[in-house]
């Protein structure tokens, strides 16, 4: 009973902790709502402004009102005033201040000792009036003026008395803004007043904020949350936020109020649904931890060691199939899954290395064979019989060397001679060119590039960035291997009618690239084919490159033309590799 305690106790603090987090965030909540409000009674002031500002730049250019025409006037200003419900009038003065007409019937008759219209005409331009507690209409108002200019002298103001209860219009971005029920918006002039209020404008615009005193320490503050209790002991919170008024001319206050038990009242639900939970959880855990013991640990300790002694036993696909859990039992399963994953992913890359050794070294085993085939041939069919009609003409000589035919017969016998010498060049130049090994990669490229389309037909271009030396023979060698790979498979399969073969330097590698305009093929098929032993080209390039401490990639589509692009190091680091590599394929060439 005692260890339950111990345990639940930490919970019962967290959860007290997390229910005082709560309410903190929740206030914090409150004062940033009290920031937005701030920002879009800011935003709402400025497009009334502008819309009136507008509004009443079109009443000063109407044409009524330069021609005099009253009735017309009239009719202009109710037309204008009746969709708009944030106006409740719209009117023209004359340079005295005198009332010429508008939209609605208005006691006053004079105007000319209003801040609005001795601005308006002192500035020419748009003013507004100060706030006060004047109602129009049973509204609560503020009037604004724009000077109706005539050859550049003002002869008149057109004003509008904006309905500051409009404001609190049900589909207003403010009253939308305010999320809890009881919750009130207030905005304060300097004395505080109510500017607005949302809800209740209709009642308390102009007139003195209760209480006073969270009056007084917001406009001290401007800023801030504020928790006090009314007169009936229910206690309330107040978001305190402050902003530049263009509308009263000075800064305005905001109070976001709401009672405490609603703000909070989801934390306090949420608490009291914890203490439930946490006092159950305090019944039930001897029960859980008996019931749940053999479940928890040792159902799966025994999965654990079945799977072992599966992996062990050379079941690569053996998985514990339990839960990937954060605990110290999950971690152990999770880590064994991983681990035997592993494994079989080794084992899988095993094998499939195995499959394409195996290719690779048929294939090599055949291109030998073939090779041996090809220059067997060479020498027999044709190096062999140049050399016997050599001797057959020779013989024919001795036999008669008083013969008149004896010039012709060793003339012919010249030519079969330097017949053999260029089949034995050619036959040479195709095993390795000698002035790759004389001039370099650069020379010995630009030589089988030309070579290759002259004997297919093709346009080549080649482009080589000068290298200040040369490189290591096993680099050299291994880029002229894949460069006659590329240029080879182009002439077989391609039937491409331009290649672009480009050899340059950059970021402190040497790259090759070889490029056709060709009919393309499919690059995942190809790849699986080389797996298989059908096509081993892209294999063989790969294998090269890898051996020279680079690395070849291929992009092709069908009807889309291919390209070959490899990359080797500038300098050679594994020289022993290189004399052993060097050391194998001559004992090749020589069995």
């Amino acid at each position: 009973m005692l260890l339950v305690l111990l345990v639940c106790a930490p919970l019962a603090a967290l959860t007290i902790h997390q229910f005082s987090k709560e309410q903190a965030h929740q206030s914090e909540m409150w004062e940033e709502q009290a920031s937005r409000l701030t920002r879009v009674a800011a935003t709402e002031e400025a497009i009334l402004l502008r819309d009136t500002r507008q509004l009443l730049f079109n009443i000063s250019i109407f044409s009524g009102v330069a021609l005099g025409d009253i009735e017309a006037v009239k009719r202009y200003l109710e037309d204008e005033l009746s969709p708009r419900a944030q106006y409740s009038n719209l009117g023209i003065l004359d340079a005295q201040g005198n009332l010429l007409v508008s939209a609605n019937k208005i006691a006053k008759t004079n105007f000319s000792n209003m801040p609005f219209f001795k601005r308006a005409m002192t500035a020419q331009d748009f003013s507004s009036g100060k706030f006060s507690s004047r109602v129009v209409g049973g509204k609560s108002t503020i009037d604004f003026g724009y000077p109706i200019i005539e050859d550049g002298v003002p002869v008149g103001v057109a004003f509008a008395s904006v309905n500051l209860t409009w404001l609190d219009r049900s589909e207003g971005p403010v009253r939308s803004m305010i999320l809890f029920r009881e919750a009130v918006w207030t905005e304060l002039d300097t004395q505080g007043r109510i500017i607005s209020q949302h809800p209740g404008a209709e009642n308390g615009v102009g007139r003195p904020f209760q209480p006073s005193e969270l009056a007084v320490h917001a406009l001290a503050t401007r800023k801030g949350v504020v928790k006090w209790t009314r007169p009936n002991s229910s206690r309330m919170i107040s978001s305190i936020s402050a902003r530049h008024s263009a509308l009263i001319g000075g800064p305005a206050t905001g109070i976001l109020t709401v009672p405490a038990e609603v703000l909070f009242e989801d934390s306090n639900q949420r608490l009291e649904q914890n203490i439930r939970w946490l006092a159950a959880t305090t019944l039930l855990t001897l029960l859980i931890g008996w019931l749940g013991s053999n479940l928890l640990v040792v159902q799966p300790i025994k999965t654990l060691a079945r799977a072992s002694a599966r992996l062990a036993a050379g079941d690569m696909g053996a998985r514990t199939g339990l839960k990937h859990s954060s605990d110290e039992l999950g971690q152990l399963t999770t880590a064994f899954d991983q681990m035997a994953e592993s494994l079989e992913h080794r084992e899988q890359e095993k094998v499939k290395s195995a499959k394409m050794l195996q290719a690779l070294s048929h294939k090599l085993v055949e291109v030998q064979e073939n090779e041996r085939r090809h220059i067997a041939r060479e020498l027999h069919d044709e190096i062999g019989q140049s050399l016997t009609a050599a001797e057959m003409n020779l013989q024919a000589a001795l036999q008669a060397p008083d013969s008149p035919s004896i010039q012709r017969r060793l003339t012919a016998s010249m030519r079969a001679v330097e017949q053999v010498l260029e089949q034995v060049h050619d036959l040479s130049l195709n095993l390795r060119p000698s002035m790759l090994d004389d001039l370099g990669l650069e020379p010995a490229l630009r030589w089988l590039t030309r070579r290759q389309a002259e004997l297919a037909g093709f346009e080549a271009t080649f482009h080589a960035d000068p290298v200040e030396r040369r490189l290591h023979p096993m680099i050299e060698t291994e880029c002229f291997r894949i460069a006659q790979e590329a240029l080879t498979n182009v002439v077989r399969h391609a039937n491409a009618r331009n290649v672009i073969v480009t050899l340059n330097l950059n970021a402190g590698r040497l790259h090759l690239k070889v490029r056709d305009d060709g009919k393309g093929f499919d690059v995942a098929q190809l790849r699986g084919d080389a797996i298989r032993g059908a096509s081993l080209g892209l294999l063989s390039m790969e294998e090269r490159a890898a051996l020279a401490g680079g690395a070849v990639s291929l992009t092709s589509a069908p009807d889309c033309g291919t390209e070959v692009r490899a990359w080797f190091p500038l300098r050679w680091e594994n020289e022993q590799l290189a004399d052993e590599i060097e050391e194998f394929r001559g004992t090749l060439k020589a069995s």
